[in-house]
């Protein structure tokens, strides 16, 4: 059975329960424009744990990775104070290696909640350099 084992985004995004991530509907940026579900080919095989859609930014909560994509103006993709928009989902390269629970986004931010139950990712997480001034 390909049922759906989670939704996200009040219903633009959905993940059945072999993994395979759907989008449909329209948003701003990045364009999404489907009418009816289509698979994200990009995301096959990953452990997907959570995902955040936004009007201009998405994150993805994976394996042990981040991933993001979407235009941004303040470093929202995880990518350094640089990065003002990626049209394809990326690996959020500043906090890779760092487990993470849940993602949430919104206007001008993301927010990601990492799991510090062991030693190294405890000290990954205390050399985030997080002064994006």
């Amino acid at each position: 059975s390909s049922g759906i084992n989670a939704e996200y985004g009040g219903g633009c995004f959905a993940v059945n329960n072999i993994g395979t991530v759907y989008c449909w509907g329209q948003n701003q940026i990045p364009r999404l424009e489907c009418p009816y579900p289509i698979p994200m080919e990009d995301l096959y095989g990953w452990d997907i744990h959570d995902f955040a859609p936004g009007r201009h930014h998405h994150v993805i909560v994976a394996d042990k990775s981040s991933i993001s994509m979407g235009k941004v103006t303040k470093g929202e993709l995880g990518m350094g104070p640089n990065v003002k928009s990626s049209s394809q989902l990326d690996k959020m390269k500043t906090v890779e290696g760092i487990p993470m629970l849940k993602c949430a986004v919104g206007i001008g931010h993301t927010l990601l909640l990492a799991d510090d139950s062991t030693t190294d990712a405890k000290a990954k997480i205390e050399g985030l350099d997080v002064n994006y001034d």
